[in-house]
């Protein structure tokens, strides 16, 4: 005779059950079980994952984006090259109108 898994109580207070066998959520109503599908879920769980996995593959920057045109490899390298030299201009420029007023009281300007 096989040994049947005893059901595992997720949400005691909602008498929720998990199926270990079938891998499905019910609610426990005494002695009889309501079961429930999951199938919703893991197809959402499926879109979380296809975005976790392209978060991840942004992570090397000879990738192209998902939905990207052909040939779009590299498109992060020049993005970050670009954004770079903005803040490299930004950070400089403030650094200079600042530096103005001291210089000119120290008479080198």
């Amino acid at each position: 005779m096989a040994q049947m898994l005893p059901m595992v109580q997720i949400v005691p207070e909602m008498n929720f059950a998990y199926d270990p066998v079938t891998g499905v959520i019910g609610s426990s109503l005494g002695s009889g079980v309501v079961l429930l599908t999951m199938d919703e879920v893991e197809e959402q769980v499926a879109k979380v994952e296809l975005a976790a996995d392209e978060l991840m593959a942004s992570l090397d920057p000879y990738t192209s984006p998902v939905g990207s045109y052909p040939g779009r490899e590299g498109s992060y390298v020049t993005a970050g090259l670009l954004t770079n030299m903005v803040y490299g201009f930004l950070l400089a420029t403030f650094i200079i109108f600042a530096a103005l007023p001291i210089l000119q009281v120290l008479g080198v300007l």
